[in-house]
């Protein structure tokens, strides 16, 4: 495994069959990628995953296993989530070939992507969705569009292996981008002080925090831009006391 393929981590949340996650372990091996995290599995370790995940037993011997997605995501700059959920508000969205363009970029510059994939019965809650800077739809017969959980990770990992060169050197970035963690403490911060001077009734929010967090995910700003904002909201913090 590279180092460009290290800075992709794959995100299983609640798998339920410990069995998908061995077939997803397979899967993301032959298309030349390593990091799995998984989120309150119900049974892992397990035979079941070991026996479906072929030569993939590395994969799940190093995977990192987590209580909640925001732990797992801590570190990411970029996280696409997997979904087919229709949504009120909208985020950007792409195709597994579009997504691995973007990925592409996002690698030059030293980002670290996560790539989330739901429930198998019911995907991803809207809550979990919310922390994604980007959805990816796989395309599917509208008559029965159904792809099991390693499917779905074989189709987005071919097109990471069909278009990434996974030794091409990383380019140069003058200041780090803000980790998810960092972004999420924004958002909370921005919120709070918009309803603390009244910019935001708190009692009747409508769509605009929604909309705040989108906007702060889609930015994605780096950790210079994001320490100045957290300033200057604890600057009208301190100016409204």
């Amino acid at each position: 495994m590279t180092t460009k393929s290290k800075q992709i981590n794959i995100v299983l949340v609640e798998t339920s069959h410990p069995g998908n996650i061995g077939s997803a372990a397979r899967a993301m091996k032959t298309m030349g990628l390593s990091e799995l995290s998984l989120v309150n599995p119900k049974d892992f370790p397990s035979g079941d995953a070991n026996a479906l995940s072929g030569n993939a037993r590395d994969i799940l011997d190093k995977a990192k296993t987590f209580k909640n997605l925001k732990d797992a995501l801590i570190d990411s700059h970029h996280i696409f989530a997997t979904s087919s959920r229709k949504r009120t508000i909208t985020w950007p969205t792409y195709t597994p070939k579009e997504a691995a363009l973007e990925i592409d970029a996002k690698l030059k510059e030293s980002q670290k992507i996560s790539i989330v994939f739901g429930r198998e019965d019911r995907g991803l809650t809207n809550e979990e969705l919310e922390l994604a800077n980007s959805l990816i739809e796989i395309p599917a017969n509208p008559e029965y569009p159904v792809l099991n959980l390693a499917m779905s990770v074989q189709v987005i990992a071919y097109e990471l292996f069909q278009l990434l060169d996974f030794n091409e050197e990383i380019e140069w970035r003058d200041s780090p981008l803000a980790t998810s963690d960092e972004v999420q403490h924004l958002i909370t911060h921005f919120i709070d002080t918009a309803e603390s001077i009244d910019v935001i009734d708190k009692s009747n929010p409508g769509k605009i925090i929604k909309r705040m967090q989108r906007m702060f995910t889609r930015l994605q700003p780096d950790k210079m831009e994001t320490n100045f904002l957290r300033g200057f909201l604890a600057a009208i913090n301190k100016q409204k006391k």
